[in-house]
This record gives structure tokens, C-alpha cells and sequence, in this order.
């Protein structure tokens, strides 16, 4: 099969864009082997299922960066709360019903697609996390499943996939190749693949491998505004036989399919550095002391024997109940028991307090110090709790940055247009056809920024209800509907929990007719008692009278 021009300049951008990325492959490969053992093949073959823990002495490494990377999970996309909200573009149209209420439904229908067992997006997203923690740089696919009715997210291995960025430094490209087995290559494309392939499945070679390159990037001949087929439309999607570069298969995507995200950056460099490769020394270094304090502990539980050399009848045995036999001229001759444990003169403390040096160094480039930072303690003071999330902030902030842009952002966008285009969100409101549609994003940041500002409210509140006790108009600056605002949404409260404003005014109107009520019964009660108390004054009056008037009558 003749090769396709085409298909012949993917495949030398693929072999010059794996060599610029070579250097990294023995670095990745030593983050691998003590960080993510499962992800390890970079410059060496690997066996599916074999253990490939066999180096690791020490399992700090692994279980920093595990936490880590779940702790990103957790932070991203919390399943207890919403983490991500679709609302217009144009705050106008948000106080719509009706586009609230499609909005709603939207937001409903994507949390289904998401949590479907079928789209693996726990699954996905987890290893991409990982990925990101130990080496830097996490590739995911977003696209829809086999039968066009679920999403699937699919997470690639760094080592059989390089990127292809744009002038500006954005990507722009993913080429992803593996080895495809003839029967699978055969089932997929028959008789598009080469002859030599055919030929294999013909002699019953099925587990043979094949190179298969899958290569996604922007449409160099875009002929249409509104395409219907794949091959016109602006992102193009190429399967390419590697050997013969051949193109087997052309598609296309409305949009880029792929998600990128780096944890950092540096120029020049077009994929990303991790807190793994900051914790690489120690934990290189953790993995050799932890083989040598095995063995010298091991030393000193079973310390090898000194005997003489025809002192013995036999070899020693030392297992439970062995039972040793030695000459006892000999003995008698070195005043005792002639067998006796060598003393290395091992300092096992010594070792295990640079162990634990070690193991703090790794954890905190897994930013162990700060993760656990936000949690109340009780023997800490409200300024402490502050002062610690601020320090989170410093430490972890710029991280969720970046990866709202590169990572969730546009996960939630391209799934959302592949749901949109499928239907699945049912008829548009007339309100919202042509208006624009914008995602916002629960950051975790911002969640400690409100939980801080709470706690700065609540400290405020507490000084001046004290004040309040010597200077009583100290509670006039007190804002009790702000305060409950800014506590309910940094304390992550239920709105299910929170009267709704409409109640809390009718309860207020509620408790002030109450009020009023109860000062006109005060004010008609007072006035009867004055009416009652004029009354008995003025009976006593008219009685002193009439007896006076007696009085005058008996003289």
C-alpha cells in the first residue's frame, strides 16, 4: 500500500517530537520505579501483571504521592458539593425561568453522564491525577463511547504519546501510538492494512504486534463553517500504519478532544515538572537506607556466628531447636563456649532518625505539611486556624489555578458540547438560542478564602458583642444578614438548611406584628388600669364628700 503524504509528515513530526521529549523518558522511568510502579515502560519493556516492586525498600514515596493525588480528586471534583455551575453568559438571563430551569436540567443530565460506570470518569481522572502528582504532565481523551450514547474519558500513558503545541505555547495536538495486535488491527480495518499484516493473519498469526498511530490536530484545509461529516470538520482526527505509513482511517472533532494539563511549567520545556521530581532525591535516598537498615537490623536480631575452625563436629545450625555439636577440649581450652555472635557495633536509632528525616522531606514536597493545614484543632486559636489557611493558600493556590484552566475547564466544556450536539439536554429555551453558555468552577482556593474571611467576620462579630457590654451602640455596625451570608457559604452549609429569603422576610414581618400586637395590648392594658385606678380615685372622692356633707348635717 503506497504511503500518504499525509500520513508521512505526522509520522516524522511524531519521530522529532519523541526524540525532543527523550530526555525526560529516564527521568520518568525513575519516578516510575519508586513513585507509580504501574506506570512504568518508559526506556524499558514491561510484562502486564508482574509486580515490578521488587527495588522498593521504603514505601513513603508511594503513599505521599497517593495521597497527594487523591487530595486533588477530592479538592477538584468533591462528590459530597457541586463543583462546577452552568449558568449564561448573560447575567440577565439567569433570573429567567426558564432558562434556570434548562440550565437545571442541563447541570442534572451531565452529573448522570459523568458518574455512568460506562464513561470511566472516576477512573480517567484519577490516574490523570496521579499523573500530574509523579510526573508532571496528564493526557486525557474526552469523547463518546462506542455506541454514541455515553461519554468515555480515557487517560493515555505519557510514553506512547507526545504533544504538539502552537506558536503561542498552547497544545494544539496529540499523537498517540501503540501496538495493536493483527486481530484487533484486522477487525477494525481489514483489508486497509498492509499486505504484510493480511499475510500475518492469514498464517494464524493473530497476537502479532503492530504499530498503530492515532494522531488528533487542527485541520490544515477546513472547507466548511458548519460541517456534518468528520473529515471536514476543524479538528482532524488520522489512523495511521506506522510501518507503511499508510492512513487507514480520517475523522474529525468540532473541537480538540484532549485535555493536557501540566503541573508546572518551564520555558522552553513542553511538559510539565511535578512534586515528584522534587521528592526523586529523597526518595532514592529513603529506598537505599531502607535496604541497608533491613539488613542491619536483620544483623542484629541474627548476628553471624564466630567459631573455631575445628572446634565443630558439624556445620552450625541455628534454627528454632537445632541442636549444634562441638568438641569440649576445645571449650575447655577457651573457658567457655566457643561459638559467639560477631557485635557489628550497628546504631540502628541513628539510622532510623535519618529514615524519618528523610520520609518528612518527601512528604512535604507531597505538600503533606499544608494538606491536612485547614483542619481545626483544638489546641489552636481562631488566629492560628487563619493563619495556617493562608499558608495553604500560598503553597497549593497557584496549582488550582492552572488547573481550572487546563484540566476541568475544558473537560466540562467538551463533554457538555458533545452532550448539547447529541440532544440530551432537550429543546432550548427561545431566551437562550444564541446566547453564550459559561462554566464556573468551585475552586478550592476560593473555598479557603471564604472560610478565612468567615472566620475574620466571626472573630470581628465576638469583639464586638463584648464591647457591646460597656458601649451598648457597638451593635449597631453588626449586619446579621451578612454575617449568616458569609458564614453559610464558607462553611459549605446545605441550602437545603437556610430559610429562603422570602421566609426569613415573612418570619421578620411575622415576629413584628407579633410585636406590635403585644405593645397594643401593653398600651390597652395600661390604659385600663388607669381607668380603673381614675374610677376607684373618684369613688373615694365621692364618698369623703357624702360624708362630710353628714357631717355638716349631724352639727
Amino acid at each position: 500500500m503506497p504511503s500518504d503524504e499525509r500520513a508521512v509528515e505526522i509520522i516524522k513530526l511524531r519521530d522529532e517530537l519523541e526524540k525532543n521529549k527523550g530526555s525526560f523518558l529516564p527521568h520518568w522511568e525513575d519516578l516510575a520505579r519508586i513513585m507509580l510502579p504501574r506506570r512504568a515502560g518508559f526506556t524499558r519493556a514491561v510484562v502486564p501483571g508482574e509486580s515490578r516492586t521488587e527495588e522498593i525498600f521504603d514505601g513513603t514515596p508511594m503513599q505521599s504521592a497517593r495521597s497527594l493525588g487523591h487530595h486533588m480528586g477530592f479538592w477538584l471534583r468533591p462528590e459530597s458539593s457541586e463543583w462546577y455551575f452552568i449558568k449564561a453568559d448573560d447575567d440577565f438571563l439567569n433570573g429567567v425561568e426558564s432558562v434556570d430551569i434548562w440550565l437545571d436540567n442541563a447541570k442534572q443530565t451531565m452529573d448522570q453522564a459523568l458518574t455512568n460506570p460506562k464513561a470511566r470518569f472516576r477512573q480517567s481522572t484519577g490516574e490523570m491525577d496521579l499523573d500530574l502528582v509523579v510526573f508532571g504532565t496528564g493526557i486525557m481523551f474526552i469523547g463518546e463511547g462506542k455506541n454514541l450514547n455515553h461519554l468515555i474519558f480515557q487517560s493515555l500513558h505519557l510514553k506512547d504519546s507526545v504533544l504538539v503545541y502552537d506558536e503561542d505555547g498552547n497544545i494544539e495536538g496529540v499523537i498517540h501510538t501503540r501496538k495493536w495486535t493483527v486481530r484487533q488491527a484486522i477487525n477494525r480495518w481489514g483489508r486497509k492494512m498492509s499486505q504484510n499484516v493480511q499475510d500475518l493473519h492469514k498464517k494464524g498469526k493473530l497476537d502479532e504486534k503492530v504499530d498503530i498511530a492515532h494522531a488528533v490536530m487542527p485541520r490544515k484545509d477546513k472547507k466548511f463553517d458548519n460541517p456534518r461529516l468528520g473529515i471536514n470538520m476543524p479538528v482532524a482526527d488520522f489512523w495511521i500504519e506506522s510501518e507503511e505509513k499508510s492512513i487507514l482511517e480520517e475523522g474529525g472533532f468540532h473541537e480538540f478532544p484532549f485535555v493536557a494539563p501540566r503541573w508546572d511549567t518551564t520555558s522552553g520545556e513542553d511538559y510539565g515538572r511535578s512534586p515528584g521530581m522534587i521528592a526523586l532525591p529523597d526518595s532514592a535516598t529513603l529506598q537505599a537506607m531502607g535496604e541497608t537498615i533491613l539488613v542491619s537490623g536483620q544483623r542484629a536480631a541474627d548476628p553471624p556466628l564466630l567459631a573455631p575452625n575445628d572446634g565443630a563436629i558439624n556445620e552450625m545450625n541455628t534454627f528454632p531447636g537445632a541442636i549444634s555439636y562441638y568438641d569440649v577440649d576445645i571449650a575447655r581450652e577457651l573457658g567457655g563456649n566457643p561459638v559467639f555472635p560477631l557485635q557489628s557495633g550497628v546504631n540502628l536509632p541513628i539510622t532510623r532518625d535519618m529514615q524519618t528525616d528523610s520520609r518528612d522531606q518527601v512528604m512535604r514536597a507531597f505538600f503533606r505539611n499544608v494538606l491536612n493545614l485547614p483542619i481545626d484543632g483544638p489546641q489552636m486559636t481562631a488566629t492560628e486556624v487563619m493563619q495556617r489557611k493562608e499558608e495553604f493558600i500560598r503553597e497549593i493556590g497557584p496549582v488550582f489555578g492552572r488547573f481550572e484552566t487546563d484540566y476541568t475547564a475544558p473537560m466540562i466544556q467538551r463533554s457538555f458540547n458533545i452532550m448539547l450536539r447529541a440532544g440530551a439536554f432537550g429543546e432550548i429555551p427561545p431566551e437562550l438560542q444564541g446566547a453564550n453558555i459559561r462554566f464556573e468552577f468551585e475552586s478550592p482556593v476560593n473555598k479557603v478564602k471564604q472560610q478565612i474571611k468567615a472566620s475574620a467576620a466571626k472573630l470581628w462579630v465576638a469583639e464586638q458583642l463584648q464591647l457591646a457590654q460597656v458601649m451598648p451602640e457597638a451593635l449597631d455596625h453588626i449586619n446579621v444578614d451578612g454575617l449568616a451570608h458569609v458564614t453559610h457559604e464558607a462553611d459549605g452549609v446545605p441550602n437545603e438548611v437556610r430559610n429562603p429569603k422570602e421566609l426569613i422576610e415573612a418570619k421578620r414581618k411575622q415576629r413584628q406584628k407579633s410585636i406590635e400586637q403585644a405593645q397594643q395590648m401593653d398600651q390597652l392594658e395600661r390604659g385600663a388600669n388607669v381607668a380603673e385606678t381614675f374610677a376607684n380615685t373618684a369613688d373615694k372622692a365621692g364618698m369623703t364628700e357624702q360624708l362630710k356633707q353628714g357631717v355638716a348635717t349631724q352639727q
